[in-house]
């Protein structure tokens, strides 16, 4: 349908009479809003284009979207926020915080009511106070700070083997033949001074006959000496020899015989075989005793100690535990798995373990109340630097080796790392592991003489927020009333941290929600995990890691033009405004 030309002017002039009845009405209250605004320290902006700030409801300029209204800045806390007053937030934008309930102008859920957080606590911490909704809401659960025994649990795998100081090899130290085999295959157990086979050699037959003319024809004692000393050297015990003296009758063989208790584990030899000087004939190993080699852990070696307690399972007998002891822990570190191979010496009387079983193995180690691991009983003792396992109470010479024995010293001045308790050392210096200062133990945390102090002050580890840096926990000073506190604590054992300083005993500590506490410190500025001196408080999305939103836009002055700038961000041109919204 054609309009006529005198309908389109009409049309046209009544246009313009509405848009000048408009004008003339925003001027004749050039300033209303925008002093309510200003007044009530509310602006409106766009929840997808945080950077339009108007000082009035209406329509976003880049989308169309509906502005919302929210706060100019983060004021300085008002007398109410100061008594604690209610504000409401939303839980899933926790930015947003209103004076009254309603729904989140982000994702329309419900607000819920927290209060602002009080100016300081004790010793100048924030204290951050809940009504019972924001309480309910949060979810926050509390325990008590106690005392308890702390057990430290390793768990490692390792594999059975021979215990080294057991081991023998039967050798031949002539030429000759194998007459006899006493002990024909492998696996049989002997015992010491039984016979294991018999050898023809015709240089030990001459070096008999030399003694005997040597004693027919009265030699003189050194040379019948020195002929004796040559059959011994050869393999005949000093009974052969004087059998040999008394009935004067050579023998052609020679029976070799075992020095040890223990069992056969290999035979490299046959009947009529020959063998020479040096020949290997047997390999025997006592059972009575085996070593366990653990794979113990880089981050778990500061815990373990020579002469703990360590109990080992294996498939064969899952029901049945074979304790032992820790008597020698490898100076060297496995760099492509990262642990070090300690050793563990067990009585294997029944020999139920054999050598080559896989076993699991647990080291359960008491915690002291300063966080280092208990003694284990050997401080004070005696052993030898070349034999750990030659542990004895009075001082004197070993018995395998006769050097000296050492005395074990007591680690009770000792210094050592907070970190790695056993990292310890009679002098100042640093952990070699983690080059923090070592420190004696605290006197107010030590046992005293005669007692050992095994009740801990133990934090939960849900309790502590840890950024690397530093720990902290909330305490529960009143109801809804929480206060962080900096901690310095051990390291974890289980479920809990030993306590070092921050909480005293009977103090109630967050164990649920402790992470909601603390963000919401962050959103109001205050100190919290991340920033222990406080930042400023954050309202709305932020772009280009801006830390405040812009300010609100001061009120056009009268006798300005109706279109108020919008803000772009910052460094960039404002953006051209659209008449239609596209997506």
């Amino acid at each position: 349908m054609k309009l006529s030309s005198g309908k389109i002017i009409g049309l046209v002039v009544a246009a313009l009479v509405v848009i000048a009845a408009g004008v003339a009405v925003w001027r004749t209250d050039p300033g209303d809003s925008s002093t309510k605004a200003a007044a009530t320290g509310t602006v409106y902006t766009c929840s997808m284009h945080p950077q339009v700030r108007l000082p009035r409801p209406g329509k976003c300029p880049i989308c169309s979207m509906p502005l919302i209204p929210t706060k100019t800045a983060a004021p300085a806390p008002t007398a109410a926020a100061a008594k604690g007053a209610d504000v409401f937030t939303c839980s899933m934008h926790p930015q947003i915080r209103l004076p009254a309930a309603g729904k989140c102008p982000l994702c329309s859920m419900a607000l819920i009511p927290t209060r602002a957080a009080s100016p300081s606590g004790t010793n100048g911490n924030a204290r951050l106070e809940l009504s019972d909704a924001a309480l309910a809401m949060a979810a926050v659960e509390t325990a008590p700070i106690t005392r308890r025994p702390l057990t430290h649990e390793i768990r490692a795998v390792g594999k059975v083997q021979y215990n080294e100081t057991g081991l023998a090899i039967i050798n031949t130290r002539v030429d000759g033949y194998v007459e006899r085999l006493h002990v024909d295959f492998t696996g049989v157990e002997v015992r010491a001074g039984d016979h294991l086979v018999d050898i023809y050699s015709p240089d030990l037959v001459v070096a008999q006959q030399e003694l005997l003319i040597a004693l027919e024809n009265r030699a003189n004692t050194n040379l019948i000496a020195s002929v004796r000393k040559k059959l011994e050297l050869w393999g005949l015990t000093a009974a052969q020899i004087d059998d040999l003296v008394k009935e004067k009758k050579v023998s052609d063989r020679v029976t070799l015989y075992s020095p040890i208790k223990g069992t056969v584990t290999e035979k490299m030899i046959f009947k009529k075989s020959a063998v020479k000087a040096g020949d290997m004939l047997y390999r025997l190993a006592n059972l009575d005793s085996v070593w366990v080699y653990l794979d113990i852990y880089e981050s778990e070696l500061a815990w373990v100690q020579y002469g703990q307690t360590v109990e080992v399972v294996t498939e064969a007998y899952p029901n049945e535990a074979f304790p032992g002891k820790i008597w020698f822990i490898n100076p060297v570190l496995n760099e492509e798995t990262r642990t070090v191979k300690v050793v563990i010496n067990i009585s294997n009387l029944e020999q139920k373990l054999k050598p080559g079983m896989f076993v699991s193995a647990v080291v359960r180690i008491q915690v002291l109340a300063d966080g280092r691991p208990a003694p284990t009983g050997v401080a004070g003792k005696f052993t030898c630097p070349m034999h750990p396992l030659v542990l004895q109470s009075l001082g004197g010479a070993c018995p395998v080796c006769q050097m000296d024995l050492v005395r074990i010293p007591s680690p009770a001045n000792a210094f050592s790392c907070p970190m790695h308790p056993a990292v310890a050392q009679p002098t100042a210096g640093k952990c070699p592991l983690c080059n923090m200062a070592l420190k004696q133990p605290d006197p107010a945390l030590a046992a005293k003489p005669g007692e050992t102090n095994f009740l801990v002050l133990a934090v939960p580890v849900s309790a502590v927020l840890d950024s690397g840096l530093r720990k902290l926990a909330f305490i529960e000073r009143a109801r809804g009333e929480y206060e962080p506190v900096e901690l310095r604590v051990g390291p974890r054992t289980g479920g809990f941290y030993p306590v070092l300083g921050g909480l005293q005993e009977g103090d109630r500590v967050a164990v649920r929600g402790n992470f909601l506490l603390d963000s919401q410190l962050q959103i109001q500025g205050l100190p919290s995990l991340l920033y222990a001196e406080g930042q400023p408080g954050t309202i709305g999305h932020h772009h280009h890691g801006a830390a405040t939103p812009p300010p609100a836009p001061s009120p056009p002055p009268s006798g300005s033009k109706t279109n108020a700038p919008a803000t772009g961000h910052e460094g960039h041109a404002n953006p051209p405004i659209s008449k239609e919204h596209k997506h």
